[in-house]
């Protein structure tokens, strides 16, 4: 399965890709550990995807589109707890939201 299709099967916002926040090693990296039926919780995925990007400590500019990408996902309890840990990042501004 290719990015694409995997994104899509994850329900992940066709704006992971639009922004380019989905890079190949997060991807290689989230595709191994991909069994038959994860989808159903592909909220796991999808946070995990938000806390990979968080480990690396982003620029400004990447956690302003991390926290655009928390409004387009279909789980806003999970989303709203990603944006608590983005206000926690090194390089949060007040005025990314």
């Amino acid at each position: 399965m290719n990015k694409h299709e995997f994104l899509r099967k994850m329900n992940f916002p066709v704006e992971w890709e639009i922004y380019g926040m989905y890079p190949d090693e997060l991807y290689s990296l989230q595709l191994k550990n991909y069994h038959e039926g994860d989808e159903d919780g592909s909220e796991h995925d999808r946070n995990g995807a938000f806390h990979w990007w968080l480990k690396r400590e982003p620029n400004k500019n990447e956690l302003a589109l991390l926290f655009k990408l928390t409004y387009l996902d279909s789980d806003q309890i999970m989303a709203n707890d990603v944006r608590s840990y983005i206000r926690k990042a090194k390089n949060y501004e007040c005025n990314l939201e």
